[in-house]
């Protein structure tokens, strides 16, 4: 199945549009999901992190999973 993403500004017109969406042939359902603009708090803690320089360099992909411990045990 393929998903049809539509953006609403004015909230008001919200059942007038899913009304029209679910009159169009093939259409299988008609859901409402808001989105946060706001960053979760996981994120948050990674833009603090990285914007206090607590990060990690590596120079190659082998050094990156040894740093975050995975692959290869030595």
């Amino acid at each position: 199945m393929t998903e049809l993403i539509v953006s609403i500004e004015n909230p008001t017109m919200m059942a007038d549009i899913k009304r029209a969406i679910r009159m169009i042939r093939g259409v299988a359902a008609v859901k409402v999901s808001k989105r946060s603009e706001t960053p979760n708090a996981y994120t948050l803690k990674a833009f603090q992190e990285a914007e206090n320089g607590d990060t990690i360099v590596c120079d190659n992909i082998d050094e990156y999973l040894k740093a975050v411990g995975y692959g290869i045990q030595d």
